[in-house]
């Protein structure tokens, strides 16, 4: 935009919006809203577009997501018929980073494509970069490293070859670190730490306290990954002392959600309570429930890691009224997505393009990398509609949560790549079922699965789970770390059966289900427990053998 073309009152608004911004917010807002009502006067689209992109951008480094997207999608029009193609591709860029972060792969895949467009037809290879490397992100977000590194080595090789570029060190530290990353989830920790090196060498003694927390949080997940306990511990100790309430919480959620993961792996429960203390108070100052919902199941893992029933209950239910607003928050993002799609229609070169992305990511977002099962995005979909279908027809409805006999024992002594093969048998066995009409099968996370049965009787689906459970005794998995007698692979099953009523949910039956998975490992494991009441759960089936 030529400021040069307007007269100096104009032109000193422009500038004040240029030097305040990412720096004084209300300064920016305030010098915003009067540049906007200017170019509103005198239907000024290059005046609008930059004030409200302007706005946009502050809001979003706020963390305020609601004026966000509506200040960053109402730019999009008069950016569009002035031609400003750089900013029409950080617009959409950020719309992307937004969509994924509310938890909507494929809404965030189409604002990246048309940024990544913008790019490729109007040559802005600056620009184009940035958008890879957030892509690089949303792959690695629905478990598919490959396509995260194809992504994030555009990047990284753009900087390589611009090495005075602005914010050199940042950015080189993104790339280190988003790859590093995603070797990490491909097991490949030796080319994981060949990024780390590089991030020591080049980057951390340049960068600023806040951007070595990013970095602190991939150590310590590499030191963990290595068994270099005292780094790791010192990585620890490093955010501790760091974080604060200042982090630009949506640029950096990810990586300290995996970092506390990781956490909860290593049981520094402590430190995992403290840290998601912090990033709760961060996160729900965005109002994005994805980000709060993702945080409280991981929070419901730790209650049921130290066996604190009482509080997992108390949790569970705000885990249910989440899931709920979680479906205001999709209609917004539908309404967001149709005015993209409008636009779209207009470019007809790359509309194929994006549907066929589409149709190849909803499949991915569905899907488990590992084992190729239904996901929990999947699951959800699915309960609803079979919940609805059985209350309707007054059928039979059961879930249930199964998991496997000391898994932890299993991983720690075999290894990861024999415990990633023992959760591969235990899918193929689960799917198996799936040749019954109305099963439906998921991998919950971890060694967890659920199985739900749809028009079944309670007897019916307690003979099909001890099928399951009997396949997996006869194929004699070894297991000698189990603690259970027989020294083979062994589950542990705890179901949910009713006949649905209205007021009643799949996540009652769920929670319900989880419950009596808990008494089964209290009690003993290898074992099936089926409960029909939801208030108590009273009556129930517990046997090994069969019987009724």
């Amino acid at each position: 935009m030529d400021i040069s073309l307007y007269q100096s009152e104009i032109q000193k608004l422009i500038q004040d919006i240029q030097e305040s911004r990412g720096k004084d917010p209300k300064r920016t807002i305030a010098s915003c809203k009067e540049l906007e009502q200017y170019g509103l006067s005198r239907n000024d689209n290059a005046l609008i577009g930059f004030s409200r992109f302007s706005l946009g951008e502050t809001y979003y480094l706020m963390n305020d997501t609601t004026n966000f997207y509506r200040e960053m999608i109402m730019c999009l029009e008069p950016l569009k018929a002035i031609k400003e193609w750089g900013y029409l591709t950080m617009a959409n860029n950020m719309l992307g980073i937004m969509s994924l972060n509310r938890g909507n792969a494929p809404f965030a895949m189409d604002y990246y494509m048309q940024a990544i467009h913008y790019c490729q037809e109007y040559q802005l290879p600056d620009l184009e970069w940035v958008v890879h490397m957030n892509l690089g992100n949303l792959y690695l977000n629905i478990g598919d490293p490959d396509s995260a590194i194809e992504s994030f080595e555009v990047g990284y090789q753009y900087i390589n070859n611009h090495p005075h570029t602005d914010n050199y060190i940042s950015t080189l530290t993104a790339a280190c670190i988003g790859l590093g990353k995603a070797y990490l989830q491909m097991n490949e920790v030796n080319v994981a730490d060949e990024f780390n090196h590089r991030l020591l060498r080049e980057c951390m003694p340049k960068l600023v306290p806040m951007e070595k927390l990013v970095v602190y949080c991939f150590e310590a997940r590499l030191y963990n990954e290595q068994g270099r306990k005292d780094e790791c511990l010192d990585c620890i100790k490093q955010i501790r002392e760091s974080f604060n309430e200042e982090v630009p919480i949506l640029d950096v959620f990810d990586d300290f959600y995996d970092y506390l993961k990781m956490l909860l792996e290593i049981q520094r429960y402590d430190d995992f309570s403290e840290m998601l203390f912090l990033m709760e108070g961060s996160t729900k100052h965005t109002g994005i429930r994805n980000l709060e919902k993702k945080l409280l199941v991981l929070k419901l893992k730790r209650y049921k890691a130290i066996g604190d029933l009482e509080s997992y209950q108390q949790a569970a239910v705000k885990f249910f009224e989440l899931d709920q607003l979680m479906d205001q928050e999709t209609g917004m993002m539908i309404a967001n997505t149709i005015e993209l799609r409008s636009r779209l229609n207009e470019l007809a070169n790359i509309t194929r393009e994006v549907e066929n992305a589409n149709r190849a990511l909803q499949m991915k977002s569905e899907t488990d990398a590992l084992t190729g099962m239904n996901n929990r995005l999947k699951l959800s979909e699915y309960a609803d509609e079979a919940f609805l279908r059985s209350m309707n027809h007054q059928k039979g409805f059961a879930i249930e949560i199964m998991d496997i006999d000391y898994f932890k024992e299993y991983n720690d002594n075999y290894g990861h790549q024999d415990g990633d093969r023992c959760i591969k048998f235990v899918a193929k066995c689960i799917m198996a079922l799936q040749a019954h009409e109305g099963v439906f099968c998921a991998r919950y996370g971890g060694d967890e699965f659920v199985i739900i049965y749809e028009g079944y009787t309670d007897k019916e689906v307690f003979d099909i789970a001890k099928e399951l459970k009997e396949s997996i005794l006869k194929s004699k998995f070894e297991h000698k770390y189990s603690k259970v007698d027989l020294k083979i692979l062994t589950i542990s099953q705890g179901i949910f059966w009713s006949i649905p009523e209205r007021g009643q949910s799949p996540w009652n039956y769920l929670h319900a289900a989880d419950t009596l998975l808990y008494k089964v490992k209290k009690k003993s494991r290898n074992s099936i427990m089926l409960g029909h009441k939801l208030d108590g759960i009273d009556d129930e089936i517990i046997t090994e053998e069969g019987e009724v």
